[in-house]
């Protein structure tokens, strides 16, 4: 029978074929196949003896961005990620929803999955939170950051002044590489339907896929969420 023993390093299969985090060091008459996954590196191994043995190196990521469309289940995954942290502070971007019926709603179901003991801070001022030490952060979402940020800076009366947003976005991109937090933070995309019929949403639309992109690249790991399922890229 095959043996599968793992450690804080790894795992090693029948004492001869030695799994890593990010890579496999072969073994005579071993096959093995890999797979990313939301969980991690996957390994599926088939022995010399025909047998079959699978291990998942977990995820070590410390800068989680999580894509996807309108309740595609991002925010629920971002909370199953941080599922195990007590000390979580959730950042909430869209305001309180005390002038929104619907919205208030939806914040109170938010509210209602979190456990107890999380934080909550209902800002968009996320680069002094990035910046200094402190438990791991749940940001939820940068669209509403981009959609708040546009109306700081005037963006929707003269369209000119997007430079002013773009240079808060390299501000918040430097703050998520530096960050010293573990911290995971959900976004909608945006560009996959029909181009807007008017500037501003067209604007809107192409600074959402700065946002994501710039942050993606700055990012260990990058999850894509669709009708529930999350897949890795």
């Amino acid at each position: 029978m095959a043996e599968l023993i793992t450690g804080a390093d790894g795992a090693v299969v029948d004492g001869v074929l030695r799994l890593g985090v990010d890579g496999v060091v072969a073994a005579v008459g071993y096959e093995v196949t890999t797979t990313r996954t939301p969980n991690g590196l996957r390994y599926d191994v088939l022995t010399p003896s025909g047998e079959q043995v699978s291990w998942t190196a977990p995820v070590a990521a410390q800068r989680t961005l999580i894509l996807g469309g309108a309740r595609s289940g991002k925010s629920t995954e971002a909370e199953r990620l941080l599922a195990n942290h007590a000390d979580i502070v959730y950042v909430a971007t869209g305001g309180d929803g005390s002038t929104d019926r619907e919205w208030a709603e939806r914040i109170a179901l938010h509210r209602s999955r979190r456990p107890a003991s999380w934080g909550l801070a209902e800002t968009i001022d996320l680069v002094p939170l990035l910046g200094t030490p402190g438990p791991p952060l749940l940001i939820d979402c940068l669209t509403l950051w981009l959609s708040r940020t546009m109306d700081a800076c005037e963006v929707w009366a003269d369209h000119s002044r997007a430079i002013d947003v773009e240079k808060r976005i390299e501000q918040l991109a430097e703050a998520w590489s530096h960050s010293t937090r573990l911290v995971v933070a959900v976004s909608n995309e945006v560009g996959s339907g029909v181009v807007p019929a008017d500037a501003g949403t067209r604007l809107y639309r192409d600074l959402m896929g700065r946002v994501n992109a710039t942050l993606a690249r700055r990012s260990e790991s990058v999850l894509w969420c669709v009708a529930g399922r999350t897949v890795a890229l």
